[in-house]
């Protein structure tokens, strides 16, 4: 049955040389963890900052133009719905390029085919 350093790759090390290179493993994957972990926090930042402006958007559009709550939500269930499921997300689906016909995933601007240029809402990521 091999050793767990063989099982990693530090077969050929010897046992000291293969503790220093399992060390080495572990400060790398600890330093992976917190960068991913203040990643995440900035991106949690952001969303709610995000959240706060559109509260902000929102509730300036309704007290200016009289528009209720009632009509948010009415178009709310309107996106949502548009790639076929009311499930709180409006995720694009494959297109189809007028000019070629191939299908496309909504992530390119232009056509891997043949060129075309699509005009992208300014929502879509």
């Amino acid at each position: 049955m091999p050793s767990l350093f063989g099982m990693y790759g530090y077969e050929g090390f010897g046992g000291r040389n293969a503790e220093i290179g399992a060390a080495a493993d572990a400060q790398r994957a600890s330093t992976q963890a917190r960068d991913a972990e203040q990643r995440v926090k900035a991106l949690e930042e952001s969303l709610a900052k995000t959240l706060l402006i559109c509260e902000a958007m929102w509730e300036i559009l309704r007290d200016h133009s009289g528009i209720d709550n009632e009509v948010l939500f009415e178009k709310l269930r309107e996106i949502d719905l548009r790639d076929g499921v009311l499930d709180g997300k409006n995720q694009s689906k494959p297109t189809e390029c007028p000019s070629c016909q191939r299908r496309l995933s909504n992530r390119h601007a232009r056509c891997l085919y043949c060129g075309h240029t699509f005009a992208k809402s300014t929502f879509e990521l």
